[in-house]
């Protein structure tokens, strides 16, 4: 099955499966849960590529908006180069789709997507969506500094689990000092994200995320002209599946 029930994305596409954790976000990992329920005995730890399914989306006739490795990380250091090639050679080939890819791991995807088109002199691919995901403002700092520096038709944040408040803007503010005059940047957009999720953790063992974090976050988006996206929220002790915000559902896509 492709179709997911990720409320961003229509389907899924997992060429790897599998991961290691690299931060607090990763502690109740819901990938690590699903595969260990329907694979007993198997560890998730160990990272597989699967080059069986490296042609799926080829065969998808209808365009789609594919969440890529939803039960992996594509840039895990596990995954050799020359499979992501194949990866990135497909989603090439399967230009009316969109390609969702994020990653914990934005120094591996920084030097490969540098590599692949800024040395070789090649476009980057237009349906293809960088994205890192974060839980505080410490990995939001990190990621999206190495994330800025990384040519992307868009670029997204998704910040899930939401574990404290976050102030987006000052991981701009941060890169900008520290590289933007010397790495000779343009500001063609002026906030560098096209899109931002949040969401707070799901399963038994759930971490708490306050709406107030989420109602601070939307309106940062707003003020900056950036698409919000809220995914789920725990409100009155239970899960809501986008939940509203005073009294709207914030579903907000970018324009392609």
């Amino acid at each position: 099955m492709t179709k997911t029930k990720i409320e961003w994305a229509t389907d899924v596409w997992n060429p790897t499966v599998g991961c290691t954790k690299v931060s607090a976000g990763c502690k109740n990992c819901y990938a690590e849960r699903i595969y260990e329920r329907f694979h007993p005995g198997q560890k998730f730890s160990q990272v597989q590529c699967i080059p069986g399914r490296l042609h799926e989306p080829r065969h998808w006739k209808k365009p789609r908006r594919i969440f890529v490795d939803s039960m992996s990380d594509l840039f895990h250091d596990q995954v050799p180069s020359l499979f992501i090639d194949h990866v990135f050679e497909t989603m090439h080939l399967a230009w009316w789709h969109t390609f969702l890819i994020l990653t914990k791991r934005p120094e591996r995807m920084h030097k490969y997507i540098n590599q692949r088109y800024l040395l070789n002199q090649r476009a980057v691919l237009p349906n293809v969506w960088l994205g890192v995901s974060a839980e505080d403002q410490k990995t939001a700092d990190e990621r999206s500094w190495w994330l800025f520096q990384t040519p992307s038709a868009f670029r997204f944040l998704s910040i899930e689990p939401m574990l404290g408040p976050i102030n987006y803007l000052s991981s701009i503010q941060k890169f900008e000092m520290e590289w933007l005059g010397l790495a000779g940047w343009t500001r063609d957009n002026p906030y560098y994200y096209n899109w931002i999720i949040c969401g707070c953790e799901s399963g038994p063992n759930r971490r708490p995320m306050e709406l107030d974090w989420a109602k601070d976050l939307r309106d940062q988006c707003q003020a900056a002209g950036v698409p919000f996206f809220l995914k789920q929220a725990e409100i009155n002790g239970k899960l809501v599946k986008m939940p509203q915000l005073d009294g709207k559902i914030w579903d907000e896509l970018p324009e392609i």
